[in-house]
């Protein structure tokens, strides 16, 4: 069985996922309501290797406001693990949506681009 693949992962819309791994979330987008100017909130992204090879992350890229927490290492075929963001609101002065991009060294089958995923969060500050 093909596991669901969600849209924010470069994955979407392929039929062939032999030989890549899938990482599944079972939550993409994190609401942190509203934020106190100068407040930090954390959240702590979990996923589930649901492909057949090794998922392996290059580099989680996200905004200066945002620290990741994250363990480089291989994930095995059914292995989970976990992503943590802290998030500083100190320069933040609207409502926003933050993207988290994650880079893996995995690349698409036939081709040398790497597959990402996105998880993201938002806030509305309060001054």
């Amino acid at each position: 069985m093909t596991p669901p693949i969600d849209r924010k992962s470069s994955l979407y819309g392929r039929e062939d996922l032999r030989q890549v791994p899938v990482m599944t979330f079972p939550q993409r987008s994190v609401d942190f309501g509203k934020v106190k100017k100068g407040d930090k909130r954390e959240y702590t992204y979990t996923f589930t290797n649901l492909g057949d090879t090794p998922l392996e992350v290059d580099l989680i890229s996200a905004c200066d406001c945002t620290t990741v927490e994250f363990d480089y290492r291989p994930y095995k075929p059914g292995e989970s693990g976990r992503i943590k963001i802290i998030f500083d609101s100190a320069e933040k002065d609207e409502a926003e949506t933050i993207d988290i991009d994650i880079l893996m060294k995995n690349t698409l089958p036939g081709t040398d681009i790497p597959i990402i995923e996105r998880v993201e969060y938002k806030f509305d500050i309060v001054k």
